[in-house]
């Protein structure tokens, strides 16, 4: 994929994140029930002013995630789904709050899983795994080039390609449980400004390509390197790697 074509989708790849986010959010601070009815496709994507692709984006998401479940039909729409216990842990990382969880004891849980995750994604990954992760790994160097000073679309476009990583592993506790954590540092993360600009980002993109080369490939000392690259970003970055 070129990277023009890369920086045409980061937009509705982020906003699609952000209004998945704020369906997320709502059902955990409201404490929505399983079976509660959110509304249909197109009262949400009024509610949020996007266009169809991108609400269409944000279900599909929510679907991924055991969030929300699509029932066809005159009273069908988008319902909150009652979801297996592990989809239960990843509600309850994203409803604490004050002090009990911090981000940095997050940060440290996620580095320290993602070694195992990493030969996990080498073990069993796809030819469409390793395509979708390298089309991710170009919407972050689009970003970079294309971001405002918040940096927004680049976080959006890391996140992404990390959760899409987490989805190759069969383990499901593994992956449930990394994603948990992700989507923890996320929300505490999302709409805080930055302390610099974007161009503070510009070492990343060259790292998580290495990364996904590194999983297309076969080579485990390529792949440990790679992970190491990496927990060295985040270390300096604070999680916005």
């Amino acid at each position: 994929m070129s990277t023009d074509k890369a920086a045409s989708d980061l937009p509705r790849l982020s906003l699609a994140e952000t209004v998945a986010g704020r369906i997320e959010a709502r059902i955990a601070e409201d404490a929505l029930a399983g079976g509660h009815r959110l509304g249909t496709r197109d009262s949400l994507r009024r509610e949020f002013d996007v266009a169809a692709a991108t609400l269409n984006e944000a279900v599909r998401l929510l679907i991924s995630r055991g969030t929300i479940s699509v029932r066809p039909g005159v009273k069908g729409g988008i319902f909150v789904a009652t979801p297996p216990p592990m989809v239960r842990l990843g509600r309850k990382m994203l409803e604490l709050s004050g002090d009990s969880v911090s981000v940095s004891d997050c940060l440290v849980m996620r580095e320290a899983l993602e070694p195992l995750l990493a030969r996990e994604a080498m073990r069993h990954r796809t030819e469409g795994d390793v395509a979708e992760l390298r089309r991710l790994a170009e919407a972050m160097a689009a970003a970079v080039e294309s971001d405002s000073e918040d940096g927004v679309g680049y976080l959006a476009a890391n996140w992404a390609l990390h959760r899409r990583i987490a989805e190759i592993t069969p383990n499901k506790v593994l992956q449930h449980t990394y994603v948990s954590l992700l989507e923890f540092v996320e929300n505490r993360l999302r709409g805080v400004t930055p302390n610099g600009p974007s161009t503070r980002y510009v070492d990343g993109p060259a790292v998580h390509k290495e990364l996904v080369e590194a999983i297309a490939g076969d080579d485990p000392d390529r792949l440990d390197a790679a992970v190491a690259a990496h927990a060295a970003l985040t270390a300096a970055r604070g999680g916005g790697t």
